[in-house]
């Protein structure tokens, strides 16, 4: 298959046996925050590595949800969370950011992050998004995880056109399909 394959983990252990099997690309939701020696792994295979952005633990992230200044939080936790990375040797080209949409977020904070994607861009980093069928968008849609399509379109269309370089979704095909309309609209020449 020629389709990277990634591992989400934050465990060095996982992501090692993970690259050993065949994945391309770590993902680390703690951004090397719970388990440092996710960056020895990413090094030692000269592996991509996504560090995203999480405020608490994935069982404390949404009990106290509050910034006193939400993108410059997120910015400096990546900020850090890169320069770990860079400590342990990773390749300064193979690291990636997702400023976290929906881990330790509300809905207002999801969504100034979207319209304020572009801001990421001072990291020099390409930035991931992942927004595909997320319960911010069923609170606006009022919808279940099934019905929220079109509201992943929105989001997707959205990030393209703010600096997003990948795009994380479960609906790969529409995806495509607003990307590729996304990308152009960004890529035109004003004349």
């Amino acid at each position: 298959m020629d389709v990277p394959i990634s591992i989400d983990t934050y465990k060095s252990a996982i992501a090692s046996r993970a690259i050993d099997a065949g994945a391309q690309i770590i993902n680390d939701i703690s951004g090397l925050h719970f388990d440092p020696a996710v960056a020895e792994v990413a090094a030692k295979q000269d592996t991509p590595l996504i560090l995203m952005h999480i405020r608490g633990t994935p069982e404390t992230m949404q009990k106290d949800v509050h910034y006193r200044s939400l993108l410059s939080e997120i910015l400096q936790s990546l900020r850090e969370s890169i320069q770990k990375a860079e400590s342990y040797g990773v390749n300064p080209d193979q690291i990636i950011i997702d400023p976290g949409i929906g881990f330790g977020k509300t809905l207002e904070h999801n969504l100034l992050i979207i319209k304020h994607l572009s801001e990421f861009r001072v990291l020099g980093k390409p930035i991931l998004l992942g927004t595909s069928r997320k319960s911010f968008i069923g609170k606006i849609l009022n919808a279940e995880v099934d019905q929220r399509l079109e509201g992943t379109l929105s989001t997707i269309a959205i990030g393209v056109l703010n600096g997003a370089h990948i795009i994380r979704c479960h609906d790969v095909l529409p995806a495509r399909k607003v990307i590729a309309v996304a990308d152009a609209i960004r890529k035109v020449e004003d004349g």
